[in-house]
């Protein structure tokens, strides 16, 4: 992860002598070595070159096939001015922060990059359809003496390295999420010596795009080699003295939460004892550059400032943007600057409680929706057709998206079935723009249904949302368009519809017998009800929809019994870390309000707004009264497992996850049991506690700093090394062992201080109060709370190879006072081994459980794994039933799943 210090516009003043001249003589600025790893950079790209012809790289080398025919083009000097750069050392020749080593390009102009405490230059990113990418960075090392040292260079892909002119290593690997480090000597001058590193990527879908590099050494005679090497960079900004200190005031200013909701200030802190007197400027403003707030310190002693209240915005996305005094920064060239992101709810109200009629909060969806075109979704589009909205649509939306999907750019498939429902619904109406016919025609019979069919590119079939809304693209085309020649594939639209009706109806038996491999996943269930809504609502083969309105009952289901005041606080079988975070940006979020009453509307429309307009679906009453049931106490199990198949998830072998979740008035705990411990996490979410929408407690094994969705795992989501971990209602016990050589070494717990009304970390133990139920969480490696950066006061980080964490929950009407509850906890019997533990809960139950045995509850043996499909107060079904009951009182059910 880094921060940046971003090139000056366009057009701006650089002819001003005052202070912070940009010049062409650079200013140095000087750094030591952090652990032996360069952490400040020049940097420069990353360069996006398209790759347009794809069809002839298959197999598993074909990044690398890839990678060696863009160089070689670049090499023999292609007339593609947009095109790739050869690789030389002569792009480092006279690196000076801002200015391009390639005119009028500005993906090659340097800005200084500061490395956080992973040590990396991350410039991860996301493509949708196939691209190279290149980037460069550069550095001095200025040697007392010279020497021999190893250099170890950590990348997700190819790179070069030279030093002083001289090619010193290339490197070939591709590492997708992981990156791989090699080492190999150097030799370095008595003096400056240039260091330059251009390193590369093949980007198809998420592109995790990481460099670091460390240096190791001899001891000498006066002590360490390396902390006689300084690092230093050609900058622009002058004075250095004056750069420093505003680059330390901004470094400690900090946030203590990422999203804001209706009453809370954004606020922007240093920390206690440490007030900021200096003439700098705030910025509160949308990430595409629009401002809502600005403050001036004019000099001022500052402990905090504030930008404004959330609900005087709107809701988006924001940064807060920390920048020297206007004058200084525009005129005189002071170009150095921070920016913090932060979400902001603005004046929406989350439900925590069921409110309305469906009919009324359908309208209140749709609307919702609708107003939301400036974000450029086909889907707020089609809340407006639904609501006979037609003065407002913008087509151009809508051709935008069809020439995204003529390009089959990845996730062409969420917005083709939109358009598919479009066309299926509306196209006949009166107020349906005529000249948006002929293109969508043409889209629907030029797609790539399935991977089988001709064609190659960056979609994603495979994945288990995926694989149904392509399945429901087919069908819906097919049933539009029966007797016309669909041309990718040469098969007229009857036959792919029953292509798309065959498989989707192995898909939904499946998922009917056997549950979802992406269990509750906040994220992808969103996807799931897209596709099914459509199939429900339009789908012509009885079968088919009929299924499929079963699979959504059932979905449901398990969406009611595992959210907690509209949280959808499961387990997850692969999620992203702002949908786990807070609840306010959930993608199920607006598919529970409109629901149940619970949640929030936000800015993932897709799912609420197909289900609004799914008119034929019904939500069965008896899931509802369990989404709003305020039972006492709920211990539920579940059991989701089935067998992969190579024609549609390309792999084989059978998976399984067993579940469960303990649920009072007050707090939600929800795990996945023993699952898979030991093995490479991706996305999935362990457990979690859940209080409220923004209070939620989990842990995770992180390999970098970066929050970016294309790391999986990243900083809160996944887990690199996944846990053994295994939950006896209200406690939870998570072991884990981080490999050797692992990058950051520690595990760390998400505790979002701001969100409770009280907390407390005494005797090794934080604990939390919100409402009336409570929470104490330990580790065996002692923990500590982060004061400073990105997770200040939201993060409890502990270090250890092997570590155990231990969570007891408590209420109340169980627990007397938050005090009483504090002493009992910090008082119970935890003994604590290498990779087990042995306590009493605070129940009075002695548990035992670790890496390896069972789960002892009072000395016997609990089941982790072997549950019934669901077992809880509402369902019991084994797993592979064809039919499964779901009873609430006298509310009754029956799902048939033959």
């Amino acid at each position: 992860m880094s921060t940046e210090m971003d090139a000056l516009p366009a057009g701006e003043s650089r002819e001003s002598e005052a202070e912070g001249q940009m010049s062409l003589t650079p200013v140095w600025q000087e750094s030591a070595l952090q652990a032996g790893f360069v952490h400040d950079w020049l940097v420069a790209g990353p360069l996006a070159t398209p790759i347009s012809k794809i069809e002839g790289y298959t197999g598993p080398d074909y990044k690398s096939r890839i990678v060696a025919d863009v160089r070689a083009a670049a090499a023999a000097g292609g007339t593609d001015p947009e095109g790739a750069i050869p690789a030389s050392p002569e792009v480092f020749a006279g690196a000076l922060e801002r200015h391009s080593f390639v005119p009028d390009r500005d993906e090659t102009k340097w800005r200084v990059v500061r490395c956080l405490d992973d040590h990396f230059v991350d410039l991860s990113t996301f493509h949708h359809t196939p691209h190279y990418l290149q980037a460069w960075a550069f550095c001095v090392l200025d040697v007392s003496n010279a020497c021999e040292v190893t250099f170890s260079l950590t990348t997700n892909g190819p790179a070069d390295i030279w030093v002083n002119g001289e090619q010193c290593r290339r490197v070939e690997h591709f590492r997708h999420q992981l990156p791989e480090t090699v080492s190999f000597p150097a030799k370095l001058k008595e003096g400056r010596n240039e260091v330059g590193v251009c390193f590369e990527a093949v980007a198809l879908r998420e592109c995790p795009y990481v460099m670091a590099l460390q240096l190791t050494g001899q001891e000498d005679g006066g002590g360490k080699l390396l902390d006689n090497i300084r690092v230093l960079l050609p900058t622009s900004v002058r004075p250095a003295s004056r750069r420093q200190t505003l680059e330390s005031i901004f470094d400690q200013a900090y946030l203590d939460r990422d999203i804001y909701s209706r009453h809370a200030k954004v606020t922007v802190r240093w920390p206690e004892g440490q007030a900021v007197t200096d003439d700098f400027a705030l910025r509160l403003m949308r990430k595409g550059g629009r401002i809502y707030s600005e403050h001036h310190t004019k000099g001022e002693t500052r402990e905090e400032v504030v930008l404004g209240t959330a609900f005087q915005f709107p809701q988006d996305d924001y940064e807060v943007f920390l920048f020297p005094n206007p004058e200084h920064y525009y005129v005189n060239d002071l170009r150095v600057e921070r920016r913090l992101d932060v979400h902001i709810v603005g004046n929406s109200e989350y439900s925590t409680e069921r409110y309305g009629t469906y009919p009324q909060r359908r309208r209140e969806a749709l609307l919702n929706a609708a107003r939301r075109g400036a974000e450029g979704s086909i889907f707020a589009e089609i809340a407006a057709m639904e609501l006979g909205m037609w003065d407002n649509l913008n087509e151009q939306v809508i051709l935008d998206c069809i020439a995204s999907i003529n390009e089959r750019a990845d996730c062409s498939d969420f917005d083709l079935v939109g358009l598919l429902g479009m066309a299926g619904r509306y196209i006949e109406e009166e107020g349906f723009p005529q000249s948006l016919v002929e293109p969508l025609q043409n889209c629907f019979q030029g797609f790539r249904y399935w991977m089988d069919q001709p064609g190659a590119d960056a979609m994603c079939f495979w994945s288990e949302n995926h694989q149904i809304l392509f399945h429901t693209c087919e069908i819906l085309a097919g049933q539009l368009l029966p007797d016309e020649l669909f041309t990718n594939a040469g098969l007229t639209g009857s036959e792919h519809r029953a292509k798309g009706e065959e498989r989707a109806l192995s898909w939904l038996r499946k998922r009917a017998a056997g549950g979802f491999r992406e269990w509750d996943s906040n994220t992808y269930y969103e996807e799931d009800v897209l596709a099914l809504s459509h199939l429900v609502d339009l789908a012509e083969n009885d079968d088919v929809r009929e299924l499929a309105a079963v699979v959504l009952d059932k979905m449901f289901f398990g969406l009611a019994v595992n959210s907690f005041k509209g949280v959808f606080g499961s387990s997850h079988g692969r999620t992203y870390a702002p949908f786990i975070k807070d609840a306010f940006r959930e993608p199920t979020s607006g598919i529970t309000r409109l629901l149940w009453g619970k949640g929030i509307f936000n800015r993932c429309i897709r799912g609420t707004v197909s289900l609004a307009c799914a008119v034929n679906y019904q939500l069965p009453p008896v899931i509802e009264a369990i989404a709003i049931d305020p039972a006492d106490e709920i211990w539920s199990r579940e059991r989701h497992a089935g067998q992969l198949e190579a024609w549609c998830d390309r792999e084989e072998g059978a998976w399984e996850v067993n579940k469960v979740t303990h649920k009072t008035p007050d707090y939600m705990l929800c795990s996945a049991q023993d699952f898979r411990p030991g093995e490479s996490g991706y996305q999935q979410h362990i457990w979690q506690a859940t209080f409220s929408p923004e209070a939620v407690v989990f842990v995770t094994h992180p390999p970098c700093l970066s929050e970016d969705g294309s790391h999986r795992p990243n900083f809160w989501h996944g887990n690199v090394v996944l846990p053994r971990a295994a939950q006896w209602k209200d406690l939870l016990v998570a072991v884990h062992r981080l490999p050797e050589d692992d990058w950051l070494g520690f595990t760390h717990a998400y505790f979002p201080t701001f969100a409770f009304d009280e907390h407390e970390i005494r005797a090794g133990w934080a604990c939390a109060r919100v409402g009336d139920g409570y929470l104490a969480i330990t580790a065996s490696a002692g923990l500590t709370l982060t004061e400073t950066g990105r997770s200040a006061f939201r993060e409890l980080r502990s270090y250890g190879q092997n570590n155990i964490w231990v969570v007891q929950m408590g209420r109340a009407e169980t627990d007397g006072s938050f005090a009483e509850f504090v002493e009992k906890v910090t008082a119970l019997d935890v003994t604590f081994g290498e990779d087990s533990v042995h306590l009493t809960s605070l129940r009075g139950e002695s548990i035992d459980f670790g890496w390896e045995g069972p789960l002892l509850v009072n000395e016997k043996e609990e089941p982790v794994s072997g549950f019934l499909h669901f077992d809880n107060p509402y369902s019991s079904t084994e797993l592979g039933s064809e039919k499964m009951s779901i009873q609430f009182m006298d509310l009754l059910m029956q799902l048939d799943f033959s």
